[in-house]
């Protein structure tokens, strides 16, 4: 990750195109998501119209399962994962810039986006974001330990060993301080407790989480199956291309954004770096998503097996976008966030992608992703 653009590549402004907000969710949403999939149509909504509601707007529903609020004291909610990371190419030697983890025992995740300009200084960015990351993982897996099964008093759920991800953010940089390793990064780290998921997210990196839903394309009558947006991050940002960062100059950090949203079994959740959000618009993050997941929510089929076959494209789909710098007909998210500011960009932006892809899933159903050891799969990069 480059802290500050250099220059900026001349190119005409990006014309834009609005969107039509999401229509209101039906009333008998739930109903006509069930008679849809039965290859009926729901009383309702068969005349092609809902009371108050004009029949020519488009019709979402939740894809809603029996067991879709899912967890219990007994069972909690649990997470598994996958993950993908492809160093920028000129940074594979030493790993690229990124770091990651994500652990479906703690239910917990991390992305780290090591800051480019250190490199200047002889420094190398991504061992001071891997070193951050493996910290984090560390802590929060104390935390778990300690405070494990206690009920919270603030919100009546099991918080099953729930981490305080402001303290151990905090604790990590001083740990990696006290290594004396040199660098800057941006940081997002991820919880899951109960059937609260939090993220706290400082700088650019980005989480998006996503339901999967029916819809039904102008057109047709035919719902088809499509991941919506149920929370999406916002970035943290001085100016353009130079996000909140934390520093081995400093110990002192600027506010991370702290947000719970409430997750139900089936969600997925994206946490990437910047290389993956500056070149791949949402939708088609939700594209990818619906291409490999599709078929398993259709069949009600395990979704689990397709996750790292998910991470792998949104990695390389990321990248391939961004080695496309010269392309002048290419807008990306990082062109129309430099146009909206005023300056001229066009083109992919080549960067370390990563990913961590994550399922909520009821806690029983965790014990298929055990290794040899029984123990849960732990995904990193440290």
């Amino acid at each position: 990750m480059r802290s500050v653009v250099l220059a900026l590549r001349q190119g005409g402004a990006a014309s834009r195109r609005r969107l039509r907000p999401c229509d209101p969710w039906l009333a008998a949403s739930s109903a006509c998501g069930a008679h849809a999939l039965a290859g009926h149509a729901h009383p309702a909504c068969a005349s092609g119209s809902t009371s108050g509601l004009s029949g020519q707007r488009r019709r979402f529903s939740d894809f809603y399962s029996h067991d879709a609020d899912g967890g219990s004291k007994a069972n909690p909610l649990g997470l598994v994962f996958a993950a993908g990371c492809l160093p920028h190419p000129d940074k594979v030697a030493r790993g690229g810039e990124d770091g990651y983890f994500a652990c479906p025992s703690s239910r917990s995740f991390g992305v780290a986006d090591g800051v480019g300009g250190w490199a200047d200084s002889g420094v190398d960015p991504g061992e001071f974001a891997r070193c951050l990351m493996r910290f984090a993982h560390e802590g929060i897996r104390r935390d778990c330990h300690r405070k494990g099964n206690k009920l919270s008093t603030t919100s009546g759920l099991l918080s099953e060993g729930e981490a305080d991800l402001h303290e151990e953010l905090h604790t990590s940089l001083s740990r990696v301080a006290a290594e004396k390793v040199q660098g800057g990064s941006t940081a997002l780290l991820g919880q899951l407790n109960g059937r609260t998921m939090s993220i706290l997210n400082l700088g650019d990196s980005g989480a998006l989480l996503l339901r999967p839903a029916l819809r039904s394309p102008p057109g047709s009558d035919k719902p088809l199956l499509f991941p919506r947006v149920v929370f999406r991050s916002s970035d943290q940002t001085h100016y353009f291309n130079c996000p909140y960062q934390l520093g081995s100059s400093s110990t002192q950090i600027e506010e991370p954004d702290l947000v719970r949203v409430r997750v139900r079994v089936g969600d997925i959740i994206i946490a990437a770096t910047d290389g993956v959000f500056d070149n791949l618009f949402d939708h088609q993050v939700q594209a990818l998503v619906a291409r490999h997941l599709n078929k398993s929510w259709s069949e009600n089929s395990e979704v689990e097996p397709h996750l790292q076959s998910l991470a792998s494209s949104i990695v390389k789909q990321a990248q391939r976008t961004g080695s496309q710098e010269d392309n002048k007909d290419l807008i990306t998210p990082f062109a129309l966030s430099a146009h909206s500011e005023g300056l001229s960009f066009r083109g992919g932006k080549l960067d370390d992608t990563t990913v961590v892809v994550g399922l909520v899933c009821r806690g029983d159903s965790t014990a298929g992703v055990l290794d040899e050891k029984h123990e849960f799969p732990l995904y990193h990069n440290f």
